[in-house]
């Protein structure tokens, strides 16, 4: 994971990437799921800085996943409020109601609700 975060902070984003998916594959195989949670959680991070809003998604959804089985409630609660807050309500567009008026409100319920089904899948 050091060796992830060192390359992604000197922009060799190809090592990095490499190194994040060796890093969660790791701490899969060794079934060390704070790891495993920690590594989705900054490959989530780096997929997002490079652009990759889907994968970067998946990662944060993997990581919460994790940190729920570690028990780690507060995290994954400020986990689903980063993700909900950055990244879903920001890529489903804005309902509009009969009068043409934006009603955010749909959007916001319907970001939650696929967070919440992808976590618990």
């Amino acid at each position: 994971m050091l060796e992830a975060e060192e390359a992604f902070s000197n922009k060799n984003y190809e090592l990095a990437k490499s190194l994040y998916e060796k890093a969660v594959s790791t701490a899969r195989k060794h079934r060390f799921i704070n790891q495993e949670a920690l590594a989705c959680e900054l490959a989530g991070y780096f997929f997002l800085e490079t652009g990759e809003q889907d994968t970067a998604i998946q990662y944060f959804l993997q990581a919460h996943e994790k940190y729920h089985e570690w028990g780690a409630v507060a995290k994954c609660n400020m986990l689903f409020e980063y993700v909900q807050r950055n990244l879903i309500q920001s890529s489903i567009p804005a309902v509009s109601d009969l009068n043409g008026s934006v009603s955010s409100s749909v959007a916001s319920q319907t970001s939650s609700e696929i967070l919440l089904n992808d976590a618990n899948s």
